[in-house]
């Protein structure tokens, strides 16, 4: 009986106590072997492994990383790396194997049971939700002020942790953004800088790939010759008193003579025309709506930056 429980305890395999200097890596991705990694003292900062390697999260003493490497098979995908000198506590496969195999059977399972779920729910809180990355961008960026330099990286950081879209990824929908000339980068001390051209282009390429998403196509893409000139003509025009819907029909057919009533009806679809007094249901006038009109003539004249067929 005691040889047994002696035979027992010999075949358990200790975990590895470890004194490292600043900057030593303790994990790597490319690493083959896994193991939970426990701070004893010191500090610990786990970082993104592609450029500009940012910083993910800091450990302190008493936190560990790495139950769902062993238990889960799930790689740990972040360099791990000491900011101070810092002593380390390594639990590998063949030490968490040796005590596991002592254990019940039905608390093995619980181990395992209750892991799977953390891990599950580890990963909805870091994996994005969003389908279209690209467009979520532009709709980000489309709110930041016009001709403001924003220093890159903070930028790739801020929208990350608030879509939870990896590096990889903003980079190179900021490449597409690039080279659709809608945002511009410059490099100053160093630093990396992003300046917004224009953020109505860019609410217009988000409009554009969400009419993409739908497959209806993009109406400012989709207008007639006769609708093109019709645009024009009433960007042109600041001063056109508001009329009736009748008047209207009659005016633009006068100005246009292949415009009929249901162009008109077109034109008030595609919001080219509204109400002159928006409190008053009864109104009967309609005026040019000018930030419509504006869009769509935008729309055009950056078509082929919008297409990204530069």
């Amino acid at each position: 009986m005691n040889m047994g429980k002696q035979t027992s305890r010999q075949q358990l395999i200790p975990p590895t106590h470890q004194s490292v200097k600043a900057g030593f890596v303790v994990y790597s991705p490319g690493s083959e072997y896994r193991s939970i990694v426990i701070l004893e003292e010191g500090e610990l900062v786990a970082r993104e492994v592609t450029p500009p390697h940012s910083v993910v999260f800091t450990m302190r003493p008493g936190d560990l990383v790495g139950v769902a490497a062993l238990l889960e098979r799930e790689p740990f995908k972040y360099e791990l790396s000491a900011s101070k000198d810092s002593k380390i506590t390594l639990v590998t496969e063949e030490c968490m194997e040796s005590e596991l195999k002592r254990l019940p059977l039905w608390l093995l399972a619980l181990i395992r049971s209750l892991s799977a779920k953390t891990h599950q729910l580890k990963r909805a809180a870091v994996e994005t939700r969003v389908q279209n990355t690209l467009k979520s961008l532009a709709e980000y960026l489309s709110h930041k002020p016009k001709d403001t330099e924003f220093n890159l990286a903070e930028l790739i950081r801020e929208f990350s942790f608030l879509t939870k879209i990896s590096t990889a990824i903003v980079q190179e929908d900021l490449k597409s953004l690039l080279r659709r000339h809608l945002i511009k980068l410059s490099q100053k001390n160093g630093r990396i800088f992003c300046k917004i051209v224009d953020p109505e282009l860019l609410h217009i390429f988000t409009d554009y790939l969400r009419a993409q998403e739908s497959d209806t196509g993009y109406t400012p893409y989709k207008l007639s010759i006769v609708q093109k000139k019709i645009l024009v003509f009433l960007s042109a025009n600041e001063a056109i008193e508001p009329k009736t819907g009748p008047e209207w029909i009659s005016f633009i057919h006068e100005k246009f003579s292949d415009a009929d009533v249901s162009q008109w009806i077109n034109l008030l679809k595609m919001e080219w025309f509204i109400k002159a007094d928006q409190n008053n249901p009864d109104c009967d006038n309609f005026t040019v709506n000018k930030a419509k009109v504006y869009y769509f003539l935008k729309a055009l004249r950056y078509e082929t930056n919008i297409r990204g067929v530069l």
